[in-house]
């Protein structure tokens, strides 16, 4: 028993209407109240309010555990623990009966208002706050009926959400004290909704206050926000209340949340609402001037939450657009996406817990040094890199709000790196480009210059260095070293890896080619009217020495090689099995092929599949890659030779050329030929440079992570032999900072530390990796993109020319390929040494990429028909369809269906 007054129930429990104070209410009840008061229809609710939080942490016991946690700040798996601990306290107490009573009476009247679920919802003091939105960090429950025990087990579930990891981090990095964090809990009726979805009065975007945003979705908003479909996209242009257009994007969803029997289920969407609009544009309209409606209500523009359950729309959530500022800086933009696009191409699907750490500090680093050399700003706390679920993300959105700064398209980040879905038809109502101030024309006039001319030369002499240095690494001897020379060699190693210079150097680089694409792009659209796209690509071939292409012409030669040697050719013949290919010295002995293995070893052999992740064996390590690669040439027979192939690909390029030359000398005079020849030259010139960097930046650095395999392997070796870990390998499942303390700190438990990592990454392990996630509460998949409905047409980015007709072969990795003869091939995302296998197919199809992706550049070098970031592709194209692909339009057409 609560012991309490009447007045002091009263307080517990309030009317959603009278919710109306954040420190008692929280965020997202003072949301409610406020729209309701505002006239927008919300559903019937209550709030328990924080008082009664507090007062039950009291008489339960668990105020004073709870003081003990803040006090002493725990870090690491003690925290963890605490935390789990106290969650487990506050589920496992009940509440008083005379609680119980008042809440049975306060949801009884919420049944007069209509039966079926409730949706019991956390309210946390800081939630829904202008400065810190909370979005997805807390609980919420829906509930079966007016089951009032099942509600107080939803309301201490609300509670428990304060305290996990991700509530504990957010608060500790928006500096809100863990001692004011209280939580409300709001009871509401549960609207079934025919659809539902989001709405922002100002372009998050842009930061456009005269346009709306809405998604919507069909059914329940559970798919919108875990990222399970891609919702239908509305813009509408408001003028003084009167709208002057209203564009729609059309979404992609195949399933759809439905309440039914008791709980959410989740059944597949009929054809009918498949193929139509989720709202008319009248219903847009009026969508978008009743959220205008509470904008000016609220006096801020609001991201705010909608069901419509078939004849009107109701509110259920409404908060600050976080993002949307009027101060200088980058622009306004919606909580922020993030993408596996790129970094899924060259990590595995759960890379080490060492390569998580070393991935987000150097191009974290990297993205903020080179910015703010050249004068651009980026918001407090913005990084490039996160990590969700065990998996690396780049923050799409911050890339998106830099190309705008630079007076660009945000649209062009995915089109050349992935990450976004294909963009559909343009709007007939198209965006005007961003005006840039003087200054920021100066400034990107500056980095331009530097891209076309100083660039190139810049990245040439830094990567001559880094193989220099990267060789003088390969020469020590480490075991030879003490352990503190071992951890100074690590940190002499990590500090010259991690200074300014460098990392600034190498991310005008690797980010060069994209500013010199875009200008080369507006110049050929400019002046190269017919097809200029699939010229453009013709030029971008022919690129010369690229590091994987000379891996992959190496290896044709050893091909042909063992296949013109009887003994080396009935070994490859074989199913090389793990026994035989730890045997390939003994076998080869004798022949021509060991030569030139052991040579291809010398100089790639720091290469592997999945190789930024220092976890991976290196080919001179376990060369078995190598012999299946060199496997699979000695089985296909015949292929062209590597210099009749380059020689094939140059002619592509002059080819281009000379048909821009003739395409410019047509009606234009001596000068202006000239001026526009020169400024395509150096432009075409530099872009071709920079895509050559791009993988000689892939080879080089890869040389340093061999190195920083070799330092963690004699760390984990002499770890292991001192009984600090239990296997040499648990090296990998320690951080960057956290390595070399392992020789240093015997006295921490880092056993404990390495198997908490472990039974972490078996956990992530079993979550389905959405591409795209937002930490806004919302999220997307690159995998569900616009104009990728099921059906026997499927669209990318053409991102290498061709038409190819030819049979599917869907392939996950290097294992079980056994054999290719001139089959289509598909991959989830193509890792950077699959690339020999080139030219043995007929064409490309890939579900992550762009444009100047390594899949996509080595597919032009090698000829290869490609399209990519092709939705789905693996599921919805099965082994033996006959598919029609058009590397140029982006096109898959199914011919015939296997089987």
């Amino acid at each position: 028993m609560l012991l309490a007054t009447p007045s002091e129930t009263q307080r517990w429990l309030l009317d959603i209407a009278d919710a109306t104070a954040v420190a008692s209410c929280g965020g997202k009840a003072v949301g409610l109240a406020k729209l309701k008061q505002a006239g927008w229809p919300v559903p019937a609710a209550i709030c328990v309010t924080t008082e009664f939080y507090r007062r039950w942490l009291e008489i339960s016991g668990l105020a004073p555990r709870l003081a003990d946690v803040i006090a002493s700040a725990p870090a690491g798996i003690a925290l963890d623990e605490a935390l789990e601990d106290v969650r487990a306290r506050i589920e496992a107490t009940p509440l008083p009966d005379d609680f119980e009573a008042v809440l049975r009476e306060h949801v009884t009247r919420l049944a007069q208002d209509g039966d079926g679920p409730l949706a019991v919802r956390s309210s946390g003091v800081y939630e829904d706050a202008g400065d810190a939105s909370h979005a997805g960090i807390h609980t919420s429950v829906v509930i079966a009926g007016d089951d009032v025990p099942a509600v107080v087990a939803a309301v201490r579930t609300c509670w428990a959400s304060l305290w996990t990891e991700a509530a504990w981090t957010y608060r500790e990095r928006h500096a809100i004290p863990h001692g004011a964090a209280a939580m409300a809990v709001v009871i509401q009726r549960f609207v079934a909704a025919s659809a539902s979805g989001v709405a922002f009065s100002a372009d998050p975007l842009t930061g456009d206050r005269t346009t709306l945003v809405i998604e919507a979705g069909w059914g329940a908003g559970a798919a919108l926000v875990g990222g399970q479909m891609t919702p239908d996209q509305y813009h509408v242009v408001l003028n003084g209340g009167e709208h002057t257009a209203v564009r729609r994007r059309p979404g992609r969803q195949t399933t759809l949340t439905v309440w039914r029997d008791g709980h959410e289920d989740v059944v597949p969407l009929d054809d009918g609402r498949r193929q139509c609009s989720v709202l008319s544009d009248e219903r847009a309209l009026e969508l978008a001037r009743a959220v205008k409606d509470v904008e000016r209500a609220l006096g801020a523009p609001v991201d705010l939450e909608w069901v419509f359950d078939g004849r009107m729309f109701w509110a259920v959530q409404a908060r600050p657009i976080t993002t949307l500022a009027a101060t200088a800086g980058p622009p306004a933009r919606r909580p922020s996406l993030w993408t596996r696009a790129n970094l899924k191409e060259v990590f595995p699907e759960l890379p080490s817990p060492l390569a998580l750490s070393y991935l987000a500090l150097w191009l974290n680093r990297m993205f903020r040094g080179y910015h703010a050399a050249n004068g651009y700003s980026l918001p407090d706390g913005a990084e490039l890199v996160s990590v969700i679920h065990g998996r690396p993300y780049l923050n799409l959105s911050l890339m998106q709000d830099l190309a705008i700064e630079r007076g660009g398209d945000p649209a062009i980040v995915g089109r050349l790196f992935g990450g976004a879905a294909p963009a559909p038809a343009p709007s007939p109502v198209p965006a005007a480009p961003p005006k840039l101030s003087p200054a920021a024309r100066a400034r990107l006039a500056r980095e331009l210059l530097a891209t076309f001319f100083r660039t190139p030369a810049r990245g040439r002499r830094l990567f001559r260095i880094m193989r220099s240095e990267a060789a003088l690494l390969e020469s020590v001897a480490l075991d030879a070293l003490d352990d503190r020379m071992l951890v100074r060699h690590f940190e002499c190693f990590g500090a010259a890896l991690l200074h300014e210079s460098t990392l600034r150097r190498l991310h005008e680089v690797v980010s060069a080619q994209s500013r010199a694409y875009m200008v080369l792009e507006a110049l050929m659209t400019a002046w190269v009217a017919t097809d200029a796209d699939t010229v453009m690509k013709h030029l971008m071939t022919g690129l010369g020495t690229l590091p994987n292409v000379q891996m992959t012409y190496q290896l044709m030669d050893l091909g042909a090689l063992a296949a013109g040697d009887p003994r080396a050719r009935a070994w490859f013949m074989t199913d090389l099995d793990a026994d035989a290919a730890r045997g390939w010295e003994r076998a080869l002995a004798g022949t021509a092929v060991l030569g030139g293995l052991r040579g291809f070893l010398r100089e790639f052999g720091h290469r592997s599949s999945y190789e930024s992740d220092v976890m991976s064996a290196r080919f001179v390590e376990d060369p078995t890659p190598v012999l299946r690669l060199i496997q699979l040439y000695v089985r296909a027979g015949g292929t062209e030779t590597p210099a009749h192939h380059a020689a094939e690909r140059t002619d592509v390029r002059r080819g281009a050329m000379a048909e821009i030359r003739r395409t410019l000398r047509r009606g234009r005079g001596r000068v202006a030929f000239a001026v526009q020849w020169s400024a395509f030259s150096i432009v075409c010139g530099a872009v071709r440079r920079l895509l050559a960097l791009r993988d000689e930046c892939r080879h080089v650095t890869t040389m340093l992570v061999a190195h920083l395999r070799r330092v963690a392997l004699e760390m984990g070796r002499r770890a292991s032999r001192a009984g600090t870990l239990a296997d040499p390998a648990d090296i990998f499942f320690l951080t960057w900072d956290e390595m070399p303390r392992v020789l240093l700190d015997r006295d921490e438990d880092w056993g404990a530390v390495t198997a908490q990592r472990r039974r972490q990454r078996a956990r992530d392990a079993e979550v389905v990796a959405l591409d795209m996630v937002s930490d806004g509460g919302g999220a997307g998949s690159a995998n569900d993109s616009p104009g990728a409905p099921d059906g026997d047409e499927l669209r990318g980015y053409g991102v290498s020319p061709g038409v190819v007709t030819g049979r599917i072969r869907v392939l996950r990795s290097m294992e079980g390929i056994g054999h290719l003869s001139g089959e289509i091939v598909v991959f989830p995302a193509v890792e950077p040494t699959l690339t020999p296998i080139f030219p043995l197919v007929r064409g490309l199809v890939a579900e992550m990429g762009g444009l100047l992706s390594h899949a996509s550049i080595l597919a032009r070098e090698y000829g290869l028909p490609a399209v990519v970031g092709v939705a789905d592709a693996t599921r919805r194209l099965r082994d033996g369809d006959r598919i029609e692909l058009d590397g140029a339009a982006g096109r898959i057409r199914v011919l015939e269906r296997a089987g």
